[in-house]
C-alpha cells in the first residue's frame, strides 16, 4: 500500500489544463502519469451527453452519420433506443473506422514522440469536449505506465489532424497491428494479455475521439520547444562569451542606445545581455578595440530577441493546443438544454492547427537569422585584421589552425537556412474537395526539431573558436577578464577540451562540447 501510495505522488497528474512542452519531455523520456479525478467526472458527463443528443435523433458527425466526404451518409440512428443490436453496429463502425485510417507509412515513429503524443492527446480528452467513452481514458494511461507503444508509421498526416497516423494507437487498442512491448515487437493482442490490459470497444464517435487529433504534430513541437528552451539559455551565454573572445564593443545594447527605439524584446534583451557581460574586460577601454563590430557581432542583441521572442510566442501558442480541445464535433458542458441537446454537440474547425504552425514557422525563421549570424562570426575569427590575432586561431605548432572548419559551419549554415522555408503552404485537397486547406503541421515541426539539432553543431563549432580565441588573447593580455556567466561556460568547455596547440581531428571535440551545452543546466550558471 505505501509503495503504491509513493508511486502515485512521483507521477505526473494530467489534468487537460496544465501541460507544458517540458512536462511531454518527461513522459515521452519515461515519466508516468495519472489522471485528475475531476477531469474523469468531466469525461463522463461530456459522453453522457454526447449519447442522450444522439437519442434526441441529433445528427452527429462519426457517430450517426460518416465522416469527410461520407458525412451524408447515415449509419447509426439510435430513434430514440440504445438496444444492443445499435451499440454492436456502433462499435463495428468505429472500428472500420480505425482500420480505415490505419494508412500511415514508412519508418516507424520514435518511441518517445509516440508516448509524447499519446499523453497529449490523453490530456486533450481530459477538457472533456469530445464525448469519449471514460473507459478509453484507462488505456491511454496504461499504455504510457505499460510502456506499450504502437508502432505506428511516420508518413500520412497533412496537418489537419493526424488522422493517418493516430488511428494507429487506436488499433493497438482493439488488439491489432503491432506494438513495442518489453523491448520487443508484438502484435498488440499480445501484450494486451500479458499486461491484462482489456481490449477497448468503440462505440459512440470513439473511434473518430481517438484519431481526430493533432497530437502527432504537436508530439514533435513539443519536443522541439523543450529542447529550443535549453538551447536558448546556452546560446545568450554563448554570445557573450564569443563577443568577450572577439574583444567586441558594448555599445550596441547600451541602455540609453536602446532606449531610443523601444522594442521591448530588444531592450529586454539589451538588459540581459548587459547581466551576462558585466564584469568582463570588455567594460574598459581598449585602444585596439575596433570601432564597430561585424554586423553578425554588433546586431547580436536584435538576433537574440527576435529568437527569444518568437520562441515565446510558439511556446504561448502550442500551450494552448496541448491544453484545448481539437475535436469535431465539440461536446458543450455548458450548455445543456436537457429538453433539446442539439447546442451541446455542435460541428467545429478547432482542429485547425494554423495559430501554433505559423508561430513555429516564425521561429524557424528567427532560428535561421540566428545560425547564418554565427556562420558569419565563425569565418570572421579566422581574419587577423579583425581579431588581431592568428590566421584561424592557429597555434605556433598548427599548419592549418580551424581554417576547414569553416566549412563544416557553412554546410550547417545553409541546412538551418532551407529548414527555414514554410511549408504551410504546400498542400492539395482532399477528401472529395472537402478538406481544402492544411498545414503540413508535422512537417513543419519535425523541420524545426532538426533545425535545433543543427543549431546545437553549429554553437559548438562557435564555441571552440571562442575558447580559441580566448586563450590565445590571455597569451597577449594576462590581465583578461571574463565575467562570471562567460567564465563558467569557458571552463566547463576547457575542463573537456584543451587548446589546439597543434593540428588535430577535432571531431570528438565538438562532439564532446555539443554534449555539453544540449545538456545544458539552467541553474549551472
Amino acid at each position: 500500500m505505501l509503495l503504491s501510495f509513493i508511486k502515485r505522488i512521483f507521477m505526473i497528474k494530467l489534468n487537460g489544463n496544465s501541460l507544458t512542452p517540458s512536462i511531454v519531455e518527461s513522459i515521452a523520456n519515461g515519466e508516468k502519469v495519472c489522471v485528475d479525478p475531476f477531469a474523469m467526472e468531466k469525461v463522463k458527463l461530456a459522453h453522457s451527453i454526447l449519447i442522450k443528443a444522439a437519442l434526441q435523433g441529433v445528427k452527429i458527425y462519426g457517430l450517426t452519420v460518416g465522416v469527410g466526404l461520407n458525412k451524408d451518409q447515415e449509419w447509426i440512428d439510435l430513434n430514440g433506443k440504445l438496444t444492443n443490436e445499435i451499440i454492436e453496429k456502433s462499435v463495428q463502425f468505429n472500428i472500420n473506422l480505425l482500420r480505415a485510417h490505419s494508412v500511415g507509412v514508412g519508418a516507424s515513429i520514435e518511441k518517445n514522440i509516440v508516448r509524447a503524443l499519446i499523453a497529449i492527446r490523453l490530456n486533450n480528452l481530459l477538457s472533456a469536449h469530445s464525448g469519449i467513452q471514460p473507459a478509453i481514458i484507462n488505456s491511454y494511461i496504461a499504455f504510457l505506465n505499460l510502456d506499450i507503444i504502437p508502432v505506428i508509421p511516420v508518413v500520412g498526416s497533412v496537418g489537419e489532424a493526424d488522422i493517418t497516423i493516430i488511428s494507429h494507437v487506436g488499433l493497438a487498442m482493439i488488439g491489432e497491428g503491432n506494438v513495442i512491448y518489453k523491448g520487443k515487437q508484438c502484435i498488440a493482442i499480445d501484450a494486451l494479455s500479458d499486461a491484462k490490459v482489456p481490449l477497448i470497444k468503440p462505440w459512440a464517435k470513439d473511434a473518430l475521439s481517438i484519431l481526430s487529433s493533432n497530437a502527432y504534430s504537436a508530439a514533435i513541437a513539443s519536443l522541439a520547444l523543450a529542447k529550443m528552451a535549453r538551447y536558448l539559455d546556452i546560446n545568450e551565454i554563448a554570445y557573450s562569451l564569443t563577443l568577450q573572445s572577439l574583444n567586441g564593443n558594448l555599445s550596441p545594447f547600451n541602455e540609453l542606445v536602446l532606449s531610443v527605439r523601444p522594442y521591448d524584446e530588444v531592450n529586454a534583451m539589451g538588459d540581459k545581455l548587459r547581466q551576462l557581460t558585466s564584469g568582463s574586460s570588455l567594460e574598459l577601454s581598449d585602444p585596439s578595440r575596433e570601432l564597430q563590430d561585424p554586423l553578425s557581432f554588433r546586431c547580436g542583441v536584435y538576433i537574440l530577441a527576435a529568437l527569444r521572442k518568437y520562441y515565446d510566442e510558439a511556446y504561448s501558442q502550442l500551450y494552448i493546443q496541448l491544453n484545448s480541445s481539437d475535436d469535431n464535433p465539440c461536446v458543450l458542458l455548458d450548455n445543456i438544454d436537457e429538453a433539446d441537446y442539439s447546442d451541446s454537440v455542435v460541428p467545429s474547425a478547432n482542429f485547425e492547427t494554423l495559430p501554433w504552425v505559423l508561430a513555429l514557422e516564425n521561429l524557424q525563421l528567427a532560428l535561421a537569422h540566428n545560425g547564418l549570424s554565427q556562420v558569419q562570426q565563425i569565418i570572421k575569427f579566422s581574419d587577423p585584421r579583425l581579431t588581431h590575432l592568428s590566421r584561424y586561431l592557429g597555434a605556433d605548432k598548427t599548419v592549418h589552425g580551424l581554417a576547414a572548419l569553416e566549412k563544416t559551419a557553412v554546410s550547417l549554415g545553409t541546412q538551418i537556412k532551407l529548414l527555414a522555408y514554410p511549408v504551410s503552404l504546400d498542400y492539395l485537397p482532399v477528401s472529395g474537395g472537402v478538406e481544402d486547406i492544411a498545414t503540413n503541421a508535422p512537417l513543419s515541426a519535425d523541420r524545426l526539431l532538426a533545425q535545433i539539432l543543427y543549431s546545437f553543431d553549429l554553437l559548438s563549432i562557435l564555441l571552440l573558436y571562442a575558447a580559441q580565441a580566448i586563450d590565445l588573447r590571455v597569451q597577449k593580455n594576462k590581465m583578461l577578464r571574463l565575467s562570471p556567466s562567460a567564465l563558467n561556460l569557458y571552463s566547463r568547455i576547457r575542463d573537456k577540451v584543451g587548446f589546439i596547440e597543434a593540428d588535430r581531428s577535432l571531431s570528438t571535440d565538438l562532439s564532446v562540447i555539443n554534449q555539453l551545452i544540449t545538456n545544458w543546466d539552467r541553474n549551472c550558471h
